[in-house]
């Protein structure tokens, strides 16, 4: 029954048009229905998060998996290799972080949630014309550094040891892309 209902949900929607094609690809891969339209009201709701439902968490999952490309972009840019590799580093533990929160949403509501790819992430983007600057560096520190009490405000709120090492390995990773980033500006 289940497979005879995906397949005509997936025949209605071959000849619609890209409204609901945007629909179809949110409902397909589990994506909130609620999700802020771009990432800077994504970081401004996550902000006000203290103890995160699972959509707030899938929310979550496609911020962290954004960062991968914004740490490639300003790792493109760098001027010189150290800090190239610093930032690079940084972006592959952000795709580690959402990682680590579907496994999450899984010991909450066992959900099979997966990562979105670049094409299914509504905050994914390689930024262009972006580069490393001291400036640019002290403000990422400071979002990093928020993270780690973000993601220790969590695992306090859900009250689950499992969920709570996950979470907290996040946020003690925050914090090192916070000193990465105080690293790189002295590095520029």
């Amino acid at each position: 029954m289940i497979q005879n209902s995906h397949f005509y949900i997936e025949s209605a929607w071959e000849e619609k048009g890209p409204v609901e094609a945007l629909w179809k690809q949110n409902f397909m891969s589990g994506l909130p229905e609620n999700m802020p339209a771009d990432g800077d009201a994504a970081f401004a709701h996550i902000g006000t998060v203290t103890t995160p439902s699972v959509d707030d968490l899938k929310i979550m999952v496609c911020l962290e998996a954004s960062g991968q490309g914004f740490y490639q972009a300003l790792a493109d840019a760098a001027p010189n290799e150290e800090a190239a590799d610093l930032l690079a580093r940084s972006g592959r533990e952000e795709m580690a972080h959402a990682h680590r929160l579907i496994r999450v949403i899984k010991m909450l509501n066992g959900e099979d949630f997966a990562v979105p790819g670049p094409d299914e992430n509504p905050y994914y983007a390689v930024p262009e014309g972006i580069a490393p600057t001291p400036d640019l560096m002290a403000t990422i520190a400071e979002g990093e550094y928020g993270g780690e009490a973000l993601y220790e405000g969590w695992a306090q709120a859900l009250g689950d040891p499992e969920m709570g090492k996950l979470l907290r390995q996040n946020g003690k990773e925050e914090k090192g892309h916070g000193e990465r980033a105080e690293h790189v500006a002295i590095l520029l």
